[in-house]
């Protein structure tokens, strides 16, 4: 299974569970730096919070399951933000 098959089954039921659909992940960067991009939506549309609340909730997850070998950044975002 390659890197984003194994980030979807680690956080898709628990983002589910908060109430969110994910849409998607990508990997890229951001100010050169390695990014795993996760995209979230809702029925009434996404907001900050939304982003901050489940990047604060799947981060220490992620890093815990040490799946990324190297530095990383995430970014929680709506599927029309870019």
């Amino acid at each position: 299974m390659n890197l984003k098959g194994e980030i979807r089954n680690l956080i898709e039921n628990l983002i589910s569970n908060m109430g969110y659909k994910l849409i998607d992940i990508e990997i890229g960067s951001e100010n050169n730096r390695f990014a795993l991009i996760i995209k979230i939506d809702k029925e009434n549309g996404i907001t900050v919070e939304d982003c901050a609340r489940v990047s604060r909730y799947i981060d220490p997850i992620i890093e815990e399951a040490n799946l990324i070998k190297r530095s990383w950044i995430l970014i929680v975002s709506s599927p029309g933000s870019n």
